[in-house]
C-alpha cells in the first residue's frame, strides 16, 4: 500500500514538472520569435540612419574643400576632395545622429537607437568605406545597396522575411492587410507576413469587422465602426435601434430600441444618509447632497472644505441700507414738513434700526455655520467658537486665525469646535 501511495506521488510530480517544463519552453520560444522580430525590425532602422546620417554628411560637405591654400596642388598631390578621405572621416563623425536629419520622426520611438546605430557602423565600417571609395557610380543608392542587398537587414515596404516575400493584398495590388492593420515583419528579413489588425477589424486581411462592430461601405473600400454602448452581440448600424440585443442597464422597448433603465427608481438603492442616486447611461451612481462628500468608506459626510454659498448681498447688509434709506428720508421729511406725528416716527424708526444693526449676526449660509448659529442660540457655543468657525467663511483672505497659536489651539481642544460628529 505504501509503495502504491509512493509511485502515484512520483507519477504525479512527474507529470507536474513535465508540464511546467513544456509551457516554460512554449513561453520562451514566442518571446525569443518577438524579441527577434523586434531586433530586425530595429537593425533595419539602424542601417536606414546609417545610410540618412551618411547622405546628410556628403549633402553639408558638398561644397568643401581642403584647408590648405594651395587647392590645385592639393588636389593633385591629394585626389579630388569629394572623394577624399579627409571627407570621410568628417562624415563618419556625425554619423547615426538624428540632429542633423532634417526629419528625425521615423527615428524617435527606437531604444537606445545611436548606440545601436554606431555598433552597426563599427561592424561594417569596411563595407561602407567601400561604397564610398568604389562604388557611388555603379551602386548610386546607398541604402538600397548597403542595407537590402550587402547586409540584407531590409525589405522593400511591404514585404516581409528572408526572401523579402509580399505581405497580405501586395500581390492582388491591394493596400497591406486592406489598410487597418500592419503586416509582421513588414521590410525587414524576419517576420512571419501575418496580419497584425486595428482595434474592430478582424480576419486574415483585416476585411471584417469585430463582434461588437458594424461595416459601412463605399465601392471599394470599408471601415468599422463601433456599436452604440447599448448593443451587445453585434448591430447593423449606430444607433441604439440598430441593437441585435441589449446590455446590462438597458432594456428593449416597445420600438425594438435599446432604452435605457432607471436605477434609480429602486427605492433600495443610495439609501445612505445624506446621499441620492443619480441615473446615467446602462448604469447608475450614489452621490452626495451639496455640502457632503464622500469619505473612503462611502459614506457622505460634511464637506468642511466646501465654499460658502455666495449671495448677491448679505442679508443683515441689505437690512442695514433699508433701514438707514428709509430713516434719511423719513428725517428729510419732518425737517421739511416741522411734524411732530412724523418726529415721533422717525424716532421710532432710528431704534428699529439700531435694533437691526446690534441684533442681527449674520452668520454664513454654510452647514457649520449654521451649526454654530443653533448651538449658540442653545447656549453650547460662545462668541469666540463662532468667530473661529464662521472666520473663514465669511472672508477667506482676512481674519484667518494662527492655528499655531497657544490660546486658540487650547480653546479648540477644551471646545473641539470642529468635531462633526457633535455638530
Amino acid at each position: 500500500m505504501i509503495n502504491r501511495d509512493f509511485d502515484i506521488s512520483v507519477m504525479l510530480i512527474c507529470t507536474t514538472l513535465e508540464n511546467f517544463l513544456f509551457f516554460s519552453m512554449i513561453y520562451w520560444m514566442a518571446f525569443m520569435t518577438i524579441v527577434g522580430f523586434a531586433a530586425y525590425v530595429d537593425k533595419c532602422k539602424y542601417c536606414t540612419l546609417v545610410v540618412e546620417t551618411f547622405k546628410a554628411g556628403m549633402k553639408r560637405t558638398e561644397n568643401q574643400h581642403f584647408a590648405g591654400g594651395n587647392t590645385d596642388w592639393e588636389e593633385r598631390k591629394l585626389g579630388k576632395f569629394a572623394k577624399s578621405e579627409t571627407r570621410l572621416v568628417e562624415i563618419m563623425e556625425h554619423l547615426c545622429k538624428t540632429k542633423y536629419l532634417d526629419d528625425s520622426d521615423e527615428f524617435k520611438d527606437i531604444k537606445n537607437l545611436e548606440f545601436k546605430c554606431q555598433q552597426l557602423v563599427e561592424e561594417h565600417e569596411e563595407s561602407i568605406e567601400n561604397w564610398y571609395f568604389h562604388k557611388q557610380l555603379s551602386n548610386p543608392d546607398f541604402l538600397k545597396w548597403l542595407c537590402y542587398e550587402k547586409l540584407r537587414l531590409c525589405c522593400d515596404a511591404g514585404h516581409y522575411g528572408a526572401h523579402c516575400k509580399p505581405c497580405p493584398g501586395v500581390d492582388k495590388n491591394l493596400p497591406v492587410c486592406s489598410g487597418h492593420g500592419f503586416c509582421q515583419g513588414d521590410g525587414s528579413r524576419e517576420g512571419n507576413g501575418k496580419c497584425k489588425c486595428d482595434i474592430g477589424y478582424v480576419g486574415s486581411m483585416c476585411s471584417n469587422c469585430d463582434a461588437n462592430y458594424y461595416a459601412i461601405r463605399n465601392n471599394s473600400t470599408f471601415s468599422c465602426n463601433e456599436c452604440h454602448k447599448s448593443c451587445r452581440g453585434g448591430c447593423t448600424g449606430g444607433e441604439p435601434r440598430n441593437c441585435k440585443e441589449c446590455h446590462a442597464g438597458w432594456i428593449m422597448n416597445d420600438s425594438n430600441e435599446c432604452e435605457d433603465v432607471n436605477e434609480c427608481l429602486d427605492e433600495n438603492l443610495c439609501t445612505g444618509e445624506h446621499m441620492k442616486c443619480n441615473n446615467t447611461e446602462g448604469s447608475y451612481e450614489c452621490i452626495c447632497d451639496k455640502g457632503f462628500v464622500r469619505d473612503s468608506s462611502g459614506v457622505c459626510k460634511i464637506d468642511v472644505k466646501a465654499p460658502p454659498e455666495k449671495l448677491w448681498v448679505q442679508p443683515d447688509r441689505l437690512l442695514r441700507s433699508f433701514s438707514i434709506t428709509g430713516l434719511s428720508i423719513l428725517v428729510s421729511v419732518v425737517i421739511w414738513r416741522r411734524s411732530f406725528s412724523l418726529f415721533v416716527f422717525a424716532a421710532m424708526c432710528a431704534l428699529t434700526a439700531l435694533f437691526i444693526e446690534f441684533y442681527f449676526d449674520y452668520t454664513p449660509n454654510t452647514i457649520i455655520g449654521e451649526k454654530a448659529k443653533n448651538r449658540k442660540s442653545n447656549g453650547n457655543l460662545d462668541n469666540f467658537d463662532i468667530d473661529i468657525a464662521t472666520r473663514d467663511f465669511e472672508n477667506p483672505e482676512e481674519g484667518s486665525w494662527d492655528s499655531n497659536s497657544e490660546s486658540e489651539r487650547n480653546h479648540r481642544q477644551n471646545n473641539q469646535i470642529f468635531r462633526m460628529d457633535e455638530l
